[in-house]
């Protein structure tokens, strides 16, 4: 990864954007079995993300040209890490380009492939979904989302004050 590259922190995690990529960690509010729950979100993208966009990225998603990386990690109850769902011991930092598929994405846009992981890493549960712009281009855009990855630090707990995501 040539060029600037910039720190983003806050809610407990921290990765490295480079030049020409943008991101945002937040807390967001959501219905839970146990009344409302607030939950960590990190978007990153190497386009300009919007400001009105859903949790695992519709409205960023629906802009994103063939040549788009979206990483998005949505932390859920910390007592989930401990369920069959989360099971997974960390947050992939590799990814194979045969993981990814049209039947993995949240909403079908075409030409776009996804991939979604579930696992725990420091106590915290969190699902990462990964969609590229291109299915013909998942080799180098998965690359694009590995080297991103390659820099994610999770801690243990949520440490910053929350702040919500526009």
């Amino acid at each position: 990864m040539g060029g600037a590259v910039t720190r983003l922190a806050s809610q407990g995690l921290a990765v490295d954007l480079p030049a020409g990529w943008d991101g945002r960690i937040g807390r967001r509010l959501s219905p839970s079995s146990t009344g409302v729950a607030r939950h960590t979100v990190m978007h990153l993208a190497n386009f300009a993300l919007p400001e009105e966009r859903g949790d695992f990225g519709s409205g960023a998603v629906d802009i994103m040209g063939p040549g788009g990386v979206m990483v998005v990690l949505f932390e859920h109850d910390p007592h989930s890490a401990g369920t069959a769902l989360f099971r997974a011991d960390g947050i992939p930092r590799r990814l194979r380009a045969e993981q990814f598929g049209r039947n993995q994405l949240q909403r079908a846009i075409r030409g776009q492939v996804g991939a979604q992981f579930f696992g725990h890493e420091r106590g915290r549960a969190f699902c990462l979904y990964v969609v590229l712009g291109s299915g013909r281009l998942r080799r180098p855009l998965a690359a694009l989302a590995e080297q991103v990855l390659a820099t994610l630090e999770v801690s243990s707990a949520s440490i910053s004050r929350p702040r919500f995501l526009s």
